[in-house]
């Protein structure tokens, strides 16, 4: 009877020890804050995107890059490593992760539409202007 609680304890040991858990990171991102810094690196990339010219050499638009990101996470009183850190966290709780990557894509959803809107009042303008 102790050889079964003993395999069974070193069982469930073996087990708790192969769930590796993240370290909780430093600073922690609030869900809120952790939505509007991902909403701000995808609307990031999309600019990066459509301003780096086919010509433009690799290592100046990668330091660029570089630069900008260094910048938006200072915003947000992280570095890199701890941005990074605050993701991993985040994937070990994935329904967490994916209420937050669910509210980035409806933020970038409603900022598609207020784009949109404005472009029809700027369209609309521009006819009135026209017919003067």
């Amino acid at each position: 009877m102790k050889f079964y609680s003993i395999a069974t304890l070193l069982f469930v040991l073996i087990l708790s020890s192969c769930t590796e858990r993240a370290p909780r990171p430093r600073p922690l991102l609030s869900e809120r804050k952790m939505v509007e810094l991902l909403t701000e690196i995808q609307l990031l990339e999309a600019t990066l995107q459509q301003i780096q010219p086919r010509n433009h050499h690799f290592d100046s638009m990668r330091y660029y890059t570089t630069a900008v990101y260094n910048e938006l996470f200072a915003k947000f009183g992280l570095t890199q490593e701890s941005f990074e850190a605050n993701l991993y966290y985040r994937t070990y709780r994935s329904r967490d992760l994916e209420r937050i990557f669910t509210r980035v894509h409806e933020n970038l959803q409603n900022k598609s539409e207020q784009l949109r809107a404005s472009e029809l009042i700027l369209l609309e303008k521009e006819e009135e202007a026209q017919e003067f």
